[in-house]
């Protein structure tokens, strides 16, 4: 026997008699994107209207590993206002160039496909937060 509950971002899958409880997280933030092409780069950042935050990040990464459920749990705060674009540096070093990213982790802020602001290395929560509200109130 097997079933799935939905509760929110999470997945609970009752397996057997009930005798085994496992959860899966399985959201899909909507205005959280990876970028898997230079085309969708193109589309989820130059062509936005709303503001965007970019985050150049390395798998290999220890401050990038620490720096994304902040960021992300922040642009979630702000759903609708501004959207989080992730890029690897290792598949897309031609981005990070284009960029002058030189070092991960870096946020970037664009407004309308164009660089506004940006913000170098682990940052804490509450200076993440400020960054990204003094940007959302900015671009509107």
């Amino acid at each position: 026997m097997f079933s799935a509950v939905s509760r929110g971002a999470q997945v609970t899958r009752i397996v057997g008699q009930g005798r085994r409880l496992l959860h899966t997280s399985t959201s899909r933030l909507s205005n959280i994107y990876k970028i898997q092409t230079i085309e969708e780069f193109t589309e989820k950042v130059s062509n936005s209207k709303t503001p965007v935050i970019v985050d150049f990040f390395a798998t290999w990464c220890g401050p990038c590993k620490m720096l994304t459920p902040r960021i992300e749990s922040i642009i979630q705060e702000n759903e609708g206002k501004i959207s989080l674009v992730k890029v690897d540096v290792d598949e897309h070093s031609d981005l990070a160039l284009d960029h002058e990213v030189s070092s991960v982790p870096v946020l970037v802020a664009f407004n309308k496909g164009k660089e506004e602001n940006r913000i170098i290395g682990l940052q804490d929560t509450d200076k993440l937060r400020k960054w990204v509200g003094d940007f959302v109130k900015k671009s509107s």
